[in-house]
């Protein structure tokens, strides 16, 4: 698991600035540190640019201090190797999990002599983006708090303990107790029903049974860690000792407030063993839909008091248990999207000028032996993707094969679409959909016509998607579902082929393709009306790609000489671009700056589709973007034959003055 290779550095955290980390356990692998993120209380973390011969990826390696190492000896060592092995066990399957930070690497550094040849233990991990709202779920919910009035809406929080729990399992089924969860150590990126959430920090993580610690330190954080925890109970923590902790996370994120509000670390603890608990009614930032929901209220109080017992034998006994306890009082019927507050206080955020001067790096070069067909991204920048050589994932460093002996036609999946962090709709011939996660495949749903190929597909299974379906001799369908069944399909005679579709509100999805005339065709298609509305477009030969974004009811189709289709609540705006290039992919962040790729190229507007500039163009990559995913901080964009660039330094954060740096 070590780095056989010592390497030389100085002691203090800037003097590590410009180091190279070389790792033997992954041959011709380099960590260049190139920034000091924070010190906290057993490592400084760096910001890092991990190098291979397959390209560069960004990570974050933490260091061990000099005086833990003095302090410690080898109980340092083990810290190091128990986040490793912790993180590391999780990799082995295809796809990882996408709710626990990913290990890359680990190794020595060693200090000068005049620390007398001390070697300190460093671990590396991939590094999560944030942005505008921030990266850990502390400053989200600060975030939340400053713009909106109110912590997270209830969805938001569905989906942040929902992850938090199904990683927390993850964990757990690997043998290993975290021992640390608070809102500082869950690390979150994207936005809306793509934001994600991730367990990190896994210093003190313990596997189970070893007893390996920093002598009679209490570790944990206060207002967090369980009363047999802080005051080392025989036996000390176990798994439901995770439990205590993401229940007082379940209440930061729903109020903004601490579950156990002391002024030092032992009133914390006191009143963790003390029988009363707050309710949620209690906190003046809870969100407003919840509060006229006092069912839901006493639900969520009396799972958040089981799941904080002082006797550790009654709570809930896994994360699967306490997520069962918690989370359908948060699913209770609201809408898909996130709130009104939520959309406006990120959108009005930061100014979209801020995109000037990116920072383009090579992901994974371009010219892989397989074809690229379709992708499906998490926020993270991880995608599983439909290939010439079948399904793969690329996990920000390198491509996998993907086992799917599940589906009857593995070897001709046509698309690959997000549903969900870590789940994906596949679609394929014979008219066969199916939800796949690292499961497996959970679900197959087939088409009432075998003959017909499925080639995309928009929207959300169980309440109103569209296939886009495709039949020799035939034109295109567009074939809906609702509440999971199939409507009459509707033939699209206007229409020589479908290409690329998106949602763009609750009813509506914006088509592209060609028409029967062999030029551009966009339209408006309403599978509740059974209806397609033709849009005006500028002169094309085909547009071959759609994005949408329901939050805004905002959706964007490109395509050949340039031409910009943009439909914002109904209202239709064109555009060319100068040059007039073969766009072939499209997406729009959430500070409403609309991205475009062709072949070599990328462009971006930055004024709702107008005045477009191009930001990156190389003549050596000939073969088109298919695919961006474009978020605050990250933008990725991969190529049809696997190259993949990221800009990683598009806008900073605002800032926040009451958030501290977080390591």
């Amino acid at each position: 698991m070590y780095a056989a290779g010592v390497v030389e550095a100085k002691g203090s955290p800037e003097e590590f600035l410009g180091t190279a980390l070389a790792s033997d356990v992954h041959p011709g692998v380099v960590f260049r540190l190139e920034r000091v993120l924070g010190t906290g209380a057993t490592a400084t973390a760096f910001f890092a640019t991990r190098t291979s011969a397959q390209g560069d990826s960004p990570a974050v390696v933490k260091i061990i201090l000099p005086r833990v190492v003095m302090q410690g000896g080898d109980t340092a060592s083990m810290v190091v190797r128990k986040e490793a092995v912790a993180l590391g066990r999780l990799n082995e399957r295809v796809p990882p999990t996408p709710f626990v930070v990913r290990f890359l690497d680990s190794g020595m550094v060693a200090l000068p002599s005049r620390l007398r040849g001390y070697t300190l233990p460093w671990l590396a991990i991939e590094y999560v983006h944030g942005g505008v709202e921030g990266t850990t779920l502390d400053e989200r919910v600060r975030f939340s708090l400053q713009r909106t009035g109110y912590a997270f809406d209830r969805k938001r929080a569905l989906r942040a303990l929902s992850h938090i729990c199904d990683g927390l399992a993850e964990v757990h089924d690997v043998g290993v107790i975290h021992r640390d969860l608070t809102p500082n150590n869950v690390l979150c990126c994207g936005f809306g029903d793509a934001e994600l959430f991730k367990l990190s920090d896994f210093g003190i993580a313990r596997p189970t049974g070893m007893e390996a610690t920093f002598g009679a330190q209490v570790l944990g954080t206060p207002g967090y860690i369980a009363p047999e925890q802080g005051f080392q109970v025989e036996g000390g923590p176990t798994p439901v000792s995770d439990l205590f902790s993401v229940a007082g996370i379940a209440y930061y994120v729903l109020t903004g407030e601490t579950y156990f509000s002391s002024r030092n670390p032992v009133e914390a603890l006191m009143l963790a063993r003390a029988p009363e608990r707050r309710s949620l009614a209690e906190a003046a930032a809870l969100c407003t839909e919840l509060r006229k929901d006092p069912e839901a209220l006493r639900g969520i109080d009396q799972a958040l008091a089981q799941a904080t017992h002082v006797d550790p034998a009654s709570r809930p006994q896994s994360a699967r248990a306490l997520a069962l306890s918690l989370l359908p009082w948060l699913d209770r019927g609201d809408s898909v999207r996130p709130s009104e507050r939520h959309v406006s206080s990120v959108v009005r955020s930061s100014p979209p000028a801020e995109a000037s001067g990116p920072n383009w790096v090579v992901r994974h070069p371009p010219g892989d032996d397989m074809a690229v067909l379709s992708v499906g991204w998490d926020a993270d920048g991880h995608c599983l993707g439909a290939t010439s050589a079948g399904l793969r994932f690329w996990d920000g460093t390198e491509w996998h094969p993907v086992p799917t002996p599940e589906l009857p036609v593995s070897d001709r999946i046509r698309f690959v679409r997000r549903i969900e962090p870590g789940r994906w709709l596949l679609g394929t011939a014979g008219a066969t959909l199916a939800e796949y996660s690292r499961g497996g495949v959970t679900r197959i749903l087939r088409g009432p016509d075998p003959q017909v190929v499925f080639s995309a597909a928009s929207g959300h299974l169980g309440d109103l998607a569209v296939v886009i379906g495709e039949r020799a001799g035939s034109p295109p369908l567009l074939c809906a579902l609702s509440g999971g069944r199939w409507l009459k399909p509707l033939p699209v005679a206007q229409m020589s082929t479908v290409m690329s579709l998106a949602r763009i509100d609750d009813t509506h999805w914006l088509i592209a393709g060609r028409g029967m005339d062999g030029r551009g065709l966009a339209a408006l298609y309403s599978p509740l009306m059974w209806e397609v509305e033709p849009l005006v477009v500028p002169e094309s030969r085909a547009l071959v790609a759609c994005c949408g974004s329901v939050e805004r009811e905002l959706g964007v189709a490109v395509g050949s000489h340039g031409v910009v289709v943009r439909v914002e609540r109904r209202q239709v705006q064109s555009e060319q671009i100068e040059t007039q290039p073969s766009l072939a992919a499209t997406d729009v962040d959430v500070l409403d700056r609309t991205w475009a790729g062709a072949a070599g190229a990328l462009w971006v507007s930055v004024r709702r589709g107008t005045d477009w500039t191009r930001v990156w163009s190389d003549a050596s990559w000939q073969a088109p973007f298919i695919s961006i995913h474009a978020d605050v901080g990250c933008v990725v964009a991969m190529t049809a034959d696997g190259g993949i660039l990221e800009c990683r330094t598009l806008a900073a954060a605002p800032a926040l003055a009451s958030i501290p740096s977080h390591v």
